[in-house]
């Protein structure tokens, strides 16, 4: 099925989704050699939210079922001493198993910035549309050249007088702010010798649009999971942990973007997401909500989207950037 867009004449990809997609964790590589114990523990405590959240779903869906997914994003990116992928995997879905979880998708963070031969990061980056606020004198360079993205109108900069009197200092607001401001400047990448280095921001921020299903390429869907039968045809699970991790490929960049360790999940791909983070990630999350707030997505993606939930009677925020949900937690 298709939803064509009348301004582009584009022929949008229509698919499944989930009501809601868990994201169970998110460690750094340097936990993980640090405290093997950190992903039993993770997992276990993630277990609870997604028992508890998909209970709550249910109520709201009025007993109907929910379909609920879960993921966890690999920090590939920014690190290139992870375990294996087979190791890891393997230690994944036995943490997960003892704490009675399912993972059913992961996704490597470096897939956030290229997806095969598509640029995912610059697509999204293309997408920002940034509206200058009152006040704003286009000093500043735009996005696109700069690299930095704010949420409303920062502090000028003070005159260029050497031994003149300082200029009238005036502090920061924040767009659409409610009494008080909370100014943010979120760097999106910089350039280095060896090419455009992404931010963590905004590889989350690209995460969180995949997992709502609003990003596109010509209407085409990107994404897409690849089921762990087809990286590994012997790899078929039914445990709580999903699919092992034997014989997987030994280089986490020969792994597919997307792996579906469990063949009978629900869509990965949802109307509302919720993460549960260590309170680490508060200033990267609050960096994403700015970023998600400027993306202008595909208009045939969030139309189809909005029309297959209006079927189902789910009410969603016209926002995006609503759509998103965290849970922190910090160490017991």
């Amino acid at each position: 099925m298709s939803y064509s867009e009348s301004s582009a004449r584009q022929r949008t990809e229509r698919f499944g989704m989930s009501h809601l997609s868990v994201e169970v964790g998110h460690l750094h590589a340097d936990d993980l050699a640090a405290r093997p114990e950190a992903l039993a523990a993770e997992m276990a405590d993630a277990a609870a939210w997604v028992h508890g959240t998909t209970e709550a779903l249910s109520r709201r869906l009025a007993g109907r079922t929910p379909r609920v997914s879960t993921c966890y994003l690999v920090d590939d990116y920014f690190h290139d001493d992870l375990p294996s992928p087979e190791k890891l995997i393997t230690a994944m879905g036995e943490a997960a198993a003892e704490a009675g979880l399912r993972i059913d998708y992961l996704a490597r963070e470096s897939a956030c910035a290229t997806a095969g031969d598509l640029d995912l990061a610059g697509l999204v980056a293309g997408r920002i549309v940034v509206e200058p606020p009152p006040g704003a004198t286009g000093s500043r360079p735009p996005v696109s050249e700069s690299g930095w993205l704010c949420n409303g109108v920062p502090s000028p900069a003070p005159s260029g007088m050497a031994m003149g009197s300082p200029g009238a200092w005036s502090p920061p607001s924040q767009n659409s702010a409610r009494e008080h401001s909370v100014f943010l400047d979120v760097e999106l990448w910089n350039d280095t010798e060896q090419g455009r280095r992404w931010s963590c921001p905004m590889l989350a921020a690209v995460w969180q649009l995949l997992r709502l299903g609003v990003l596109r390429d010509r209407g085409r869907r990107v994404g897409v999971p690849r089921p762990a039968e087809q990286v590994v045809p012997a790899v078929r699970s039914h445990e709580p942990g999903g699919a092992s991790g034997a014989n997987f490929p030994e280089q986490w960049r020969d792994m597919p973007p997307i792996l579906q360790l469990n063949p009978d999940a629900f869509p990965f791909p949802a109307y509302r997401t919720v993460s549960v983070l260590a309170n680490d990630f508060i200033e990267v999350e609050h960096a994403v909500r700015v970023i998600c707030s400027s993306v202008r997505p595909d208009s045939g993606a969030v139309e189809a989207i909005a029309q297959a939930a209006q079927r189902e009677g789910v009410t969603l925020p016209d926002e995006l950037v609503d759509r998103l949900t965290y849970i922190f937690q910090g160490p017991m």
